[in-house]
């Protein structure tokens, strides 16, 4: 029988950190981010009840705390974003307009760029959205919430922790709009 490996692989060599706490640090935060169900069904929609919570945990881009999406109530928008993506930045004023225009609207920006960068460009163009970090599988998350091809910018909108509707591309004031009406509460 082999003994146990008791030095780092190659690519760890070097690190000041035991190899085996690195590993595990890093697999129990990847799947702190990770969704873990995805939408709603259509037969629960067509009877009208309300599907299911779209799950997934994201850190703030501070890193001091946790945001389950499963436990935001109310409605609120999702928008993943990134500092390279030129519809993302270009919808980034007309998302800040639309959460001090619709109070019952918390509306969340999702960084898919390294924390210190976001931050950064944030502060730099005076945004002031609360912003979360997406986590190292970023695509896996937006997949789970719909967005299948994993482009940028995809916005969800959430009614009481469930997907009510998404949209991929820059947002108009227009996609808003029709969002927002997705996302209404269905009458009895």
């Amino acid at each position: 029988m082999k003994a146990p490996r008791t030095t780092p692989p190659p690519a760890l060599r070097g690190w000041r950190y035991p190899w085996p706490a690195v590993v595990l640090a890093g697999a129990i935060l990847a799947g702190t981010a990770l969704a873990r169900t995805a939408l709603a069904g259509t037969a629960l929609a067509a009877r009208g009840a309300e599907p299911p919570a779209w799950s997934a945990t994201f850190a703030t881009l501070d890193g001091d705390r946790f945001v389950p999406t499963a436990q935001m109530p109310g409605l609120a928008l999702l928008n993943f974003w990134g500092v390279d993506c030129p519809p993302c930045v270009a919808e980034l004023p007309r998302l800040q307009r639309y959460a001090q225009a619709h109070a019952a609207w918390s509306v969340w920006l999702v960084a898919t760029d390294p924390p210190p960068q976001a931050r950064a460009f944030l502060a730099r163009h005076e945004v002031s959205l609360p912003a979360l970090r997406a986590g190292p599988d970023v695509a896996a998350v937006m997949r789970s919430a719909g967005n299948r091809q994993g482009a940028l910018p995809f916005t969800l909108a959430l009614r009481n922790g469930a997907v009510c509707a998404t949209h991929l591309g820059e947002l108009s004031d227009e996609a808003l709009a029709a969002m927002q009406t997705q996302c209404m509460p269905v009458s009895p």
